[in-house]
């Protein structure tokens, strides 16, 4: 219920944003893609750099040029299918994320090519991850479900290259519910689910780049 009504306040405010009395042509609109892995191809960093673990690899922001008021979208998706093992065991596994997220933001410029908005976001994630080992005819396969909500403050900061082209970087601290659901079945056993509920606060440091497009 507590989701249902968050999110019922996050997208009426959207669509005040969007479709309000301004008219669309008076907007910003900020796309951007995590270029990480791509800077990586170019730049040769260290085995010491921070990890990414920010999952949202596209955004996009929508904001009034005059207030900086606007709201702010974040897309993210995984699947990976791969198979390994030996001449007597084979494993396949099948990784299937996605994660979402929307909130309003604020933007204000410090100086003549800094950018620097906060807001706060609502997040929805789904993971799963399937493993199945087969070995002699038989094969044991394990799901894990995981399934979460939260919210909380976002802060990113916007070096602009051009009056079109931004560099960007992004920290955030989000309180998560989790849901995580594991299942076992296989030849000649009975299905086994076991279930857990996790809260946390999680903390994301400005280690993701992302390269970002105005329109």
């Amino acid at each position: 219920m507590l989701k249902k009504l968050f999110a019922s306040i996050f997208f009426a405010g959207i669509a005040i944003t969007v479709f309000g009395q301004d008219s669309l042509s008076r907007k910003n609109y900020y796309v951007g893609l995590q270029a990480n892995q791509l800077i990586r191809q170019l730049i040769n960093f260290s085995s010491t750099s921070p990890a990414i673990n920010n999952p949202y690899l596209l955004t996009l922001s929508i904001n009034n040029p005059q207030t900086g008021r606007g709201s702010n979208f974040g897309w993210g998706y995984t699947y990976n299918q791969f198979n390994d093992g030996d001449a007597f065991t084979q494993r396949k596994t099948d990784i299937n994320d996605f994660f979402f997220r929307v909130g309003f933001e604020k933007r204000r410029s410090l100086g003549k090519k800094w950018i620097m908005s906060t807001g706060i976001d609502i997040i929805l994630g789904r993971e799963k991850n399937t493993t199945e080992i087969i070995q002699g005819g038989l094969s044991v396969k394990t799901v894990n479900k995981s399934n979460s909500w939260g919210l909380g403050p976002r802060l990113t900061l916007n070096y602009q290259l051009s009056e079109r082209i931004l560099v960007g970087t992004e920290t955030t601290y989000y309180f998560k519910r989790t849901k995580n659901i594991i299942e076992n079945s296989g030849t000649g056993i009975s299905t086994d689910k076991t279930s857990e509920n996790l809260k946390n606060f999680q903390l994301n440091v400005p280690a993701v780049l992302f390269l970002i497009l105005k329109f």
